[in-house]
């Protein structure tokens, strides 16, 4: 299995900033909601954009569907700040988070 182009952002900067995430291969990556705000301007300096999140419960490996907690860009251009946008998630859930690259 290989990570996609996105992915590998993602991993690399959680590995820069100590943020847990889970990987089960190119359809997964999910990120510990409570990493949020330091993964966000990382990703921003790396020069991508987020263009979707999407929250989720995880018990062990066993992931669940989401929990309604779905930000989408497209639908939402006047939040320029995504960690107010998120600011009421849960600090517990596990996040799915596309990305717009250069």
């Amino acid at each position: 299995m290989t990570a996609t182009r996105p992915q590998r952002l993602l991993v690399e900067a959680c590995l820069d900033n100590g943020i847990p995430f889970f990987w089960r291969g190119p359809g997964t990556l999910l990120i510990a909601g409570a990493g949020m705000n330091a993964l966000l301007p990382a990703v921003a300096d790396a020069g991508a954009s987020v263009i979707g999140l999407e929250g989720f419960e995880m018990a062990s490996t066993e992931i669940h569907p989401p929990i309604d907690l779905i930000f989408d860009a497209q639908r939402r251009p006047d939040v320029l700040d995504l960690t107010s946008a998120i600011a009421h998630w849960p600090t517990d859930i596990w996040i799915d988070v596309t990305l717009r690259l250069p």
